[in-house]
């Protein structure tokens, strides 16, 4: 990578995706549920009477579970992108810190607002411990001195 030549740094798209997987799941936890519980009363109330109060209810019942298995279904691709998009940023982050500074390791990492704080191991082996570095819209990143010059950052 040279100049302006580097990986997107998305970290909100992995975890708007893992949001809306959480509120998937829970919709379609409360649909399954909701068909399981009306299936079981159905089976009751026919066994105890011996008759059927709707021909058409388990039918309904049938469309409502495949319906809450769908909306798990997209939960599920949901999350694996979700998770393939992390990664993808993590290779990133590495790829990028080593294209500019270097940086042969990247541990511990954590965001504080706009920021990665990290260990990084530099080319002599040093450690830099709970490094702040800022990435550009484009994935350049910035550290240390570069952090606050003019034209070089925030």
């Amino acid at each position: 990578m040279s100049g302006g030549d580097y990986g997107a740094v998305d970290f909100q798209s992995p975890v708007t995706t893992l949001w809306v997987v959480g509120v998937l799941a829970v919709i379609a936890a409360g649909v399954i549920g909701h068909a399981v519980w009306r299936r079981r009363g159905h089976l009751r109330f026919t066994r105890r009477t011996g008759r059927n109060r709707d021909p058409q209810l388990l039918r309904d019942i049938r469309a409502e579970r495949w319906t809450g298995y769908a909306c798990l279904g997209v939960a599920v691709v949901l999350a694996g992108f979700a998770g393939v998009g992390a990664w993808q940023t993590h290779q990133n982050v590495r790829s990028n810190l080593q294209a500019k500074y270097g940086v042969t390791a990247v541990e511990d990492a954590r965001w504080n607002g706009a920021f990665l704080v990290a260990d990084l191991t530099l080319p002599d082996g040093s450690v830099q411990d709970d490094a702040e570095v800022y990435f550009e819209p484009d994935g350049e990143p910035l550290m240390g001195e570069h952090l606050f010059t003019p034209g070089g950052g925030l």
